[in-house]
């Protein structure tokens, strides 16, 4: 909920606040599966020794990631408040010195009093909280999984292995659910008064409108930090009685004694794997573990490493992670520009769709396993259908919306025509009213088109609606005589009159959000659907002994080759999207406009040759793939009438009768 939830719901928050890029966000959310990466050989090695307790290394593990969404929240406390124009005067308040000036009049210079570019420094805290959740999580996944898989019958850890996965899409889930809720909540509420800023104060708390701006704006941003707070709290809480549970639970020896193993069939791994098995099953907790000793991690590295099926599974994981890492981290940012909603709407849809299509797609791969009682080769073999079938439903990103038009960005303030000139902000309508080195502070304006500022906009006076929102009027820039009205755009709000803008996104006329999310949805359920195939094949096809050590090292080449560079990838090609970059007095920051088609096509693109990778990996792991041996059939119990005795028993022997003489030849 925390990780892949709160912390990619307020990707495009932090970004706006903090003036970072998407590359910087991404390097954000990679901070996790970094820290993975250092912990996994470790707390798997450590975590599965003789006489080692699975549920204490869980319990600290889960104290520790309380321990990080604590610290991601610092910088929301320890930077100064938002201020949605990024800029005040002593005069008139917040948005007076965002209007065209009039005739005769001069502007002070904005690079004196704006906030300087040090927000961006506080990067390094949120990698930090990243980092400890990494730190804390590493465990779930190798430890626990192998506790939980030793604990249960062969035929049913494919379901309880599968419950436990739905409630890790679940979680993420709800966490965008929840976090889409928390940002309809202003970011400041409650600790910030109004007369920070010099405006006037409005009872509707919730909607924060003191500023005169409403979710539906784009400077709008939500209270990003309650969730990790929320959840801090849960996981320090809960940590202490998972901590408790024993190393073994009932009944786990017995199951562990009548297991069959399915490893990868090379000779020496086999050998190797009954040797280990052996020595391994005489240790308390050791359940899965194998070796003991330090000195037998090599044997052990090189008995995965000599194992193709292995190799070529965890590969297929990383080229899985890539897309499932980069997707969970920007879908919510390109459904807000896709389709032009705020980031609290996009968040509650990408939830309301991971719910079922990743709950129900990892039970629904747990039930066929079951169901059909598939061995390795056959989960193998599943893989690979699945993964076809998900390739063929990527090409749903072809799927693009029109840009939102923009005066200067993306259409010409005199026509709808591009150039090579753009992006151009000044135009004759605006001219004279000194708009250079303004901030953001888009509008819409009447004529349905996106403006920089009210400057921009050649907005002359401002007024209020009754709720409170602004509502900046005379503006130039749209006047009955603009060439943008006469082409056709759409007219705006009603309740503006024909000069007149409105301090929010305008509303997008693409339809085709209903389709796009139906596919995604498809797409989602069969990665899904995949996933504990892949992870059953895993545990399967290597040694009893080494199953969490191998989990260990596959989280390790999924998190290095995958889910490290798949944020940062796909962070990499939304900047090359933007087509306007925030830049106030010289300094860069965050992208305000992108490219709605480059968008999609990159996306499309980046998921389908992933996927085909996937696709030959997960081909290669069932070709390679070399049963054991069947076990030959038992031996017949012995004769007892004429045999000696095998067991002491209480049951009386059978009567003795003296030998016959032979028969004789007359």
């Amino acid at each position: 909920m925390v990780v892949n939830g709160f912390v990619n719901v307020c990707i495009t928050t932090i970004e706006k606040k903090y003036n970072l890029r998407s590359t910087d966000t991404g390097l954000i959310a990679g901070a996790y599966d970094m820290a993975s990466v250092l912990c996994c050989v470790p707390v798997s090695y450590l975590g599965s020794r003789v006489g080692s307790s699975k549920p204490r290394w869980l319990g600290w593990g889960i104290f520790i990631m309380g321990v990080g969404s604590f610290v991601f929240t610092l910088p929301h406390f320890i930077s100064p408040a938002y201020n949605p124009s990024s800029t005040t005067t002593t005069s008139g308040g917040i948005g007076s010195v965002l209007l065209c000036l009039k005739e005769g009049t001069t502007r002070e210079s904005q690079c004196t009093v704006l906030v300087e570019n040090w927000l961006s420094s506080f990067r390094h805290i949120f990698v930090m909280g990243q980092f400890l959740h990494g730190v804390g999580a590493s465990p779930l996944y190798t430890l626990g999984v192998t506790y939980l898989d030793e604990s249960v019958e062969v035929k049913m850890s494919s379901m309880y292995l599968g419950i436990f996965y739905a409630m890790a899409v679940v979680g993420p889930a709800a966490g965008y659910v929840l976090g889409g809720q928390f940002l309809k909540v202003y970011i400041d509420s409650p600790n910030i008064h109004p007369d920070t800023f010099g405006v006037e104060p409005v009872s509707d708390l919730w909607l924060g409108a003191w500023f005169g701006v409403e979710p539906v704006s784009d400077l709008w941003l939500g209270a990003w930090w309650i969730g990790f707070l929320l959840s801090g709290t849960i996981s320090v809480l809960i940590s202490w009685p998972i901590m408790a549970f024993p190393a073994l639970l009932p009944g786990a020896k017995a199951i562990k004694a009548t297991r069959v193993s399915e490893a990868h069939n090379s000779g020496q791994t086999l050998q190797h794997s009954h040797t280990s098995s052996s020595s391994s099953s005489r240790g308390i907790g050791g359940g899965g573990g194998g070796f003991g000793r330090l000195r037998d991690l090599p044997q052990a590295v090189r008995v995965l490493a000599v194992n193709p099926t292995f190799l070529a599974l965890s590969l297929a994981g990383a080229t899985e992670g890539i897309l499932l890492a980069g997707f969970a981290t920007f879908t919510p940012k390109f459904l807000e520009n896709q389709f032009s909603m705020p980031a609290s709407l996009a968040a509650l849809i990408v939830g309301f769709v991971a719910v079922p299509a990743g709950g129900g797609g990892t039970m629904i791969g747990g039930w066929i396993i079951k169901r059909l009682q598939l061995t390795c080769s056959g989960i193998l073999k599943m893989c690979i259908i699945f993964s076809m079938v998900c390739l063929l439903a990527c090409f749903t990103f072809v799927i693009s919306c029109p840009n939102t038009p923009f005066a200067g960005v993306n259409v010409d303030f005199v026509n709808r025509s591009t150039s090579t000139a753009l992006p151009n902000l000044t135009s004759l309508c605006n001219g004279d009213c000194e708009c250079n080195n303004l901030p953001y502070d888009p509008v819409c304006g009447s004529n349905n088109v996106m403006y920089f500022s009210p400057c921009h906009a050649g907005c002359g006076g401002m007024v209020r609606a009754p709720d409170g929102v602004k509502v900046f009027t005379g503006c130039k820039c749209m006047s009955p005589h603009s060439p943008l009205l006469a082409v056709g755009a759409e007219a705006g709000d009603p309740r503006l009159a024909p000069d007149s803008a409105l301090r929010e996104k305008c509303p997008s006329t693409c339809s085709l959000m209903p389709i796009f999310l139906a596919i995604f949805f498809v797409v989602m359920m069969l990665t899904f659907i995949i996933s504990l195939p892949a992870l059953s094949g895993t545990l399967r096809c290597v040694p009893d002994s080494h199953r969490s050590f191998a989990l260990g090292l596959q989280w390790i080449v999924i998190r290095l080759l995958g889910t490290i560079p798949g944020p940062i990838l796909f962070g990499s090609l939304f900047d090359n999207t933007c087509t306007l970059w925030q830049n106030t007095c010289g300094r860069g920051g965050a992208c305000r406009s992108y490219d709605n088609f480059y968008m999609s096509r990159y996306m499309m693109g980046t998921s389908i040759l992933f996927k085909f990778l996937s696709t030959i990996l997960f081909f290669l792991a069932w070709w390679l793939y070399v049963a054991p041996p069947s076990p030959p059939p038992p031996d017949p119990p012995p004769n007892t009438a004429t045999g000696p005795p095998t067991t002491i028993s209480d049951t009386p022997a059978p009567p003795q009768y003296p030998p016959q003489p032979p028969p004789q030849i007359v």
